[in-house]
């Protein structure tokens, strides 16, 4: 019965593998009284638990921040969901999502581009109706006309950082990669880095970081999502879990935007989350809050606006004639 007990006790404590040998000789130990008793209490768990639902993200940002929110106060599981996240890059976390070893993902740009390129993938809602990009530079750098000759840092080719550096830089007569040089770096901490060693003159950078930054003495030359307001991040999954799982699709977007309500209703509470979230003291998390706050989708779906410039973002990129349609990439029905 020790040995019974220390299983027991391992298997409570998620260590059951360390006592992989104990398993194996638990039959030949105990009397089939016990065998049949051990084996009802283990069977319930067994079918009773959910399966964990697996959401990609590209880096720690603020534009889905909500969906570690909604994790953090329970509303998941309130819909009977297990959720939890993991950080890759976009093209990583694209073949993740193909393959199945992830559910969802965060990265609208890569979502929207694969589905134009006939990848079965959709976007089912948004959290964020515009980009929570900053163009941050160094001191004597004031106008976007400034980079020329320059090095603009991003986190990663074919990222949202990416798609809106280019459409940043052609609105302003600007040569993606001739007259602007663009470098990826990777997260958020890494682009810091690089801007406080003098090795890349400006770069887009998302929330919190921009805010990092400009506390060092960096200079905010525009905010994207005042320029190019189109949707940035939200929920994007295989068009056959849309099909074939449709209820849980229903109740992850259903969690997600009670997330959203609460985070824009709860100011105090959401901020000091950030705060654990980020490490940020509370007067960065607050300017934190104030920026990312007015972006986060209360319909989760984009605006009619967001949509049309999105789409001719797409229409410059793939060199189309018009504008393709929108819902080839979208699925507004979760959210209606």
């Amino acid at each position: 019965f020790e040995e019974v007990s220390n299983v027991v006790d391992a298997v409570n404590h998620g260590d059951a593998w360390k006592h992989a040998n104990d398993w194996f000789m638990l039959p030949c130990m105990m009397p089939r009284t016990i065998q049949l008793f051990l084996l009802l209490i283990f069977a319930v768990p067994v079918w009773a638990q959910s399966n964990q639902i697996h959401i990609s993200a590209p880096s720690k940002s603020l534009s889905w921040f909500p969906i570690h929110l909604t994790r953090e106060k329970g509303f998941y599981r309130a819909e009977g969901l297990d959720v939890d996240y993991v950080i890759m890059k976009p093209q990583i976390a694209m073949q993740a999502l193909i393959a199945g070893d992830v559910g969802y993902t965060t990265a609208l740009g890569s979502t929207i581009r694969a589905a134009f390129r006939n990848v079965p993938l959709r976007v089912v809602m948004t959290i964020a109706d515009k980009p929570l990009f900053a163009l941050i530079a160094r001191p004597g750098l004031s106008s976007v006309e400034d980079l020329k000759g320059k090095l603009l840092g991003i986190s990663s080719f074919g990222a949202s950082t990416d798609t809106y550096a280019r459409a940043l830089l052609r609105r302003f007569k600007l040569i993606p990669n001739q007259d602007v040089k663009i470098i990826a770096l990777g997260g958020g901490m890494n682009r810091i880095a690089a801007m406080e060693a003098g090795a890349i003159d400006a770069a887009l950078i998302e929330a919190p970081y921009n805010v990092m930054l400009e506390s060092k003495g960096f200079r905010k030359i525009l905010f994207v999502g005042d320029l190019i307001p189109s949707p940035l991040a939200g929920l994007g999954t295989r068009l056959e879990k849309i099909q074939k799982q449709p209820d849980e699709v229903q109740r992850l977007v259903r969690a997600t935007l009670r997330g959203i309500q609460y985070a824009k209703s709860n100011k105090q509470e959401t901020i000091r989350s950030i705060m654990k979230w980020t490490d940020l003291d509370q007067a960065l998390a607050e300017g934190s809050y104030e920026m990312a706050v007015s972006s986060w989708s209360s319909s989760g779906a984009a605006s009619a606006q967001g949509l049309q410039i999105a789409m001719e973002e797409i229409r410059v990129e793939f060199k189309l004639d018009a504008a393709p349609d929108s819902s080839k990439a979208f699925d507004w029905t979760f959210v209606k």
